[in-house]
């Protein structure tokens, strides 16, 4: 569905302007706050898991009577997902060792930012976002240009089991048993900073919350539920004029409560953490209301923007042309590609071009960064479109020899000639 594509193209443009945030000169109050909104790009990670969730299991409902249900499911996802991903995993790591071989200035520098040794295991089983609960802390292997890879861990992970339980259970009990796994993951967050306490819950063991598998799985699971919804006509003629109100305040809650706590900050604290006499500031503070509910009414939010998006695909209203422009079309198309490489290209700018053209004492600092920053968008979309087209697409073309593959019905074998 080409909205679908456009929502795609808006969670990466979040996801990425969240990491070149770094780009953007503080000169003035004006430009901190830009710097500070932008850096919250990060919920298209959230928008992200809903249109996974979506697509994935009105993938799984559609083809459930299948011969070839999980073989052709997991060669599907497989030819689309381990490709890109194992040739960037491995190429990241191997250019790291070869700088330093090479004794190139400031290799050793880039090396550091790739994965541990004692970690790479987990790059490569999908199990990324679960280092810090194993160590018991987040070490330099998170902090690495491969750390965004943990969100597409916990989609691999819930590839792993729910196709399985689609497959188990009758249709209409699908979204019964996603919303109970969607208030379970509200739940077990709650219990962890209801356990930690407020006052404790601060990095790392925050972070650790935030990325755990089960603690993630509101979006997902509220796509499931989409993806059931819009495949019954009778119950989204009743849901469909609701959907622009849960979508404002669901996804635009967080908004407005991270604006309360940007522009009146000593009063958030003091609201939230009373007269703590541990130090909190806004990204706590921020942290804590979306663990203690804010993943979940934004997971709402984008799951009703996901399900007016589909519904009305194709139709010329204001909403679908903006999401099928010329502008949203090839980034959508290009999404998963330049999620991949955006963060590696980021660090190989870091480390071998900022320190030489973005010096915060020169005169030229506005238009050096923004200079920077205009190359990195330039590349973060020219390699992944280069990536698709010669890379990712001739292998994308094997999926069709795992098309969904249906046994004749009794009908048709009566009319076969003997």
């Amino acid at each position: 569905m080409q909205s679908i594509e456009g929502l795609r193209a808006l969670a990466i443009i979040l996801v990425f302007f969240n990491h070149a945030n770094a780009f953007i000169p503080v000169v003035n109050r004006a430009t901190l706050s830009v710097k500070l909104y932008v850096s919250q790009g990060w919920i298209g990670v959230d928008l992200f898991f809903v249109i996974s969730g979506f697509l994935i299991t009105g993938i799984l409902i559609d083809t459930r009577e299948a011969k070839n249900y999980f073989s052709g499911f997991y060669a599907r996802r497989i030819l689309r997902i381990f490709p890109l991903y194992y040739t960037v995993l491995t190429g990241v790591i191997v250019l790291g060792q070869v700088l330093v071989y090479l004794h190139v200035p400031r290799g050793d520098v880039f090396a550091s930012l790739t994965p541990l040794p004692s970690d790479r295991w987990t790059f490569y089983c999908f199990l990324t976002n679960w280092i810090g609960l194993w160590k018991a802390q987040w070490d330099a292997s998170f902090g690495s240009i491969l750390a965004h890879f943990w969100s597409l861990a916990v989609e691999e992970q819930f590839y792993f089991f729910w196709p399985l339980v689609v497959w188990l259970v009758r249709p209409r009990w699908v979204p019964w048993i996603a919303g109970v796994l969607a208030t379970f993951s509200f739940v077990i967050r709650l219990f962890f900073v209801l356990h930690i306490g407020v006052d404790n819950f601060v990095a790392p063991v925050a972070v650790k919350v935030q990325l755990a598998t089960i603690c993630r799985l509101d979006g997902l699971f509220v796509g499931a539920i989409c993806a059931y919804l819009y495949r019954n006509q009778e119950l989204m003629k009743r849901i469909r004029p609701w959907l622009k109100w849960i979508g404002a305040i669901g996804a635009g809650s967080y908004f407005v409560v991270y604006s309360a706590m940007l522009f009146f900050p000593e009063k958030a604290v003091q609201i939230i953490y009373g007269a703590s006499k541990i130090p909190h500031d806004i990204g706590e503070a921020s942290r804590l209301y979306m663990v203690a509910g804010g993943y979940s009414l934004m997971a709402l939010g984008f799951g009703a923007i996901v399900l007016l998006a589909a519904q009305s695909d194709g139709s010329g209203t204001l909403m679908q042309r903006f999401l099928g422009s010329r502008v949203l079309a090839p980034v959508g198309k290009y999404s998963y590609g330049i999620y991949v490489f955006h963060v590696p290209l980021l660090g190989l700018i870091n480390v071998f071009l900022v320190p030489r053209v973005v010096i915060p004492s020169a005169t030229d600092y506005v238009i050096s960064s923004f200079a920077v920053l205009f190359l990195f968008a330039v590349v973060s979309f020219i390699i992944p479109a280069l990536s698709y087209e010669f890379f990712e697409k001739p292998i994308l073309m094997k999926k069709r020899y795992f098309e969904p593959k249906y046994s004749a019905s009794e009908s048709e074998l009566e009319n076969c000639p003997s």
